[in-house]
């Protein structure tokens, strides 16, 4: 029996450490709710704030961290500006070099997340999304599914960022 005993405490030891539910960062533990304004956006590609916005929400409300609500209902609100959209090619065709056969879309945002009520910035940074995409005779759907997946992944980081910090 006492041989049973040590065998769950050094079990139930390595689990020291870990708890249930959401691990807010130290400095945002204050924060339950979040505004997210419509993204500027500094680049000439058209409706790419409204891309970019609509995934970070999204991805803001499956971490299930922080509640998204109206500005004037939330604890803080996260604000961002589109920097760069860049575009490069991986792959070309082997008959002609300038055919690009494989793109890699980067969008690079800068944000910061501020308290509504002091005004204090709680935290900022700058994120990176890529995708990268075969390319097919449909260039412009296949250039704007890229720029979606790469809008998540940007989105996905900006989350991990504001909820888990890092």
């Amino acid at each position: 029996m006492a041989i049973y005993s040590i065998i769950s405490l050094i079990a139930m030891n390595s689990c020291v450490g870990y708890k249930l539910g959401n691990n807010k960062p130290t400095h945002l533990q204050k924060v339950n709710s979040v505004s997210v304004p419509i993204f500027k956006n500094e680049t000439l590609e058209p409706r790419l704030q409204t891309l970019v916005t609509n995934a970070t929400i999204k991805a803001i409300q499956q971490s299930g961290t922080y509640q998204v609500s109206k500005q004037r209902d939330s604890d803080a609100t996260l604000t961002a500006t589109i920097r760069t959209i860049s575009r490069r090619q991986l792959r070309s065709t082997r008959q002609n070099v300038l055919k690009t056969k494989e793109i890699e879309i980067s969008i690079e945002v800068i944000f910061a997340l501020q308290d509504n009520i002091t005004g204090k910035i709680l935290d900022k940074g700058t994120v990176k999304g890529d995708s990268t995409s075969y390319l097919d005779s449909n260039f412009q759907l296949t250039k704007r599914q890229a720029m979606q997946l790469a809008a998540d992944d940007l989105a996905t980081k900006i989350s991990a960022r504001v909820s888990e910090g890092f």
